[in-house]
């Protein structure tokens, strides 16, 4: 009889620790997927140039929680179900950085009301477009007779358009160089007033090269133009759209009265017997 009654006492407890633990414990909620692979771009006004991009990350929220920031493509668990307002906004490698993501600040934010089911996959496909601030003072894409650049009088060779190797449209500008043609610079034909609020600035383009080149500009104060380098920019044997910071630039100085962009290079025999440099759709934009 005692047996017995031990044997009554263990299973009240053990049912009530089990009770206990799926109160502690609930089952855990099943998330649904959302799923993005490109984000996709749109240029409606021809001022505004190419829509080409190199969007790599996307940052998301869903339901006003912020979900995080994942390279594309991805495919995310996400806790929040049912409708759901999504908003997705695109980044870039700034500098040609991977640690130096940051949010593209000139494309508007996706966003988009979509039923997420536990469980389930969702592709979202995103689109943007251009905010309606952008302006645009400098955009060179090849495609005319002329190129918006001038020469230094040491540069040993030029800029030459051809449809050879193409990132898009007809023409894309080429540069050459070697031993004898072993010094490059280029900048615009136009010196422009940048804010100097540090606001963002970008200078933006699409290359290909075997040479390295740089990315500077010249701080033109009193008529005297001085260059400061910004970046150095490596070989890629495929068509990489780069993004330099020229916003944080503009503040160092704050007596600069004009910018001018520029491109410098040097042969570098130890990568090719002949450099080459391509450039496309170069744009300079800022609010």
């Amino acid at each position: 009889m005692k047996a017995f009654r031990i044997l009554i006492l263990t299973f009240l407890v053990s049912a009530a620790l089990l009770s206990s633990c799926e109160f502690v414990n609930p089952p855990e909620k099943i998330p649904s997927y959302i799923r993005i692979d490109t984000f996709m771009v749109e240029v409606n006004d021809f001022d505004a140039g190419s829509a080409s991009h190199m969007l790599t990350v996307c940052y998301i929220s869903a339901g006003g929680q912020n979900l995080g920031v994942f390279e594309m493509p991805f495919t995310i668990p996400c806790l929040e179900t049912g409708l759901q307002t999504l908003t997705i906004r695109p980044g870039i490698k700034l500098n040609g950085i991977a640690a130096s993501r940051i949010d593209y600040p000139f494309f508007e934010p996706y966003i988009i009301d979509r039923e997420l089911h536990e469980g389930e996959v969702h592709l979202i496909e995103p689109l943007t477009r251009y905010k309606e601030a952008c302006k645009f003072p400098w955009i060179e894409d090849f495609d005319d007779a002329g190129v918006s650049l001038l020469y230094k009088e040491y540069s040993k060779t030029f800029i030459i358009n051809q449809n050879e190797v193409l990132k898009e449209g007809r023409y894309s500008g080429a540069i050459f160089l070697d031993e004898d043609k072993d010094i490059f610079e280029a900048y615009s034909d136009e010196d422009f007033d940048l804010p100097k609020n540090g606001t963002p600035v970008l200078l933006e383009f699409d290359y290909k090269n075997t040479n390295g080149f740089e990315i500077g500009m010249y701080l033109i104060e009193e008529g005297v133009a001085v260059w400061y380098d910004l970046v150095y920019v490596k070989p890629s044997d495929v068509w990489t759209r780069f993004y330099v910071d020229i916003g944080q630039t503009a503040t160092i100085k704050y007596t600069t009265e004009l910018f001018r962009m520029g491109f410098r290079a040097f042969f570098e025999p130890e990568n090719s017997t002949q450099g080459a440099i391509y450039l496309d759709n170069i744009k300079l934009i800022h609010f």
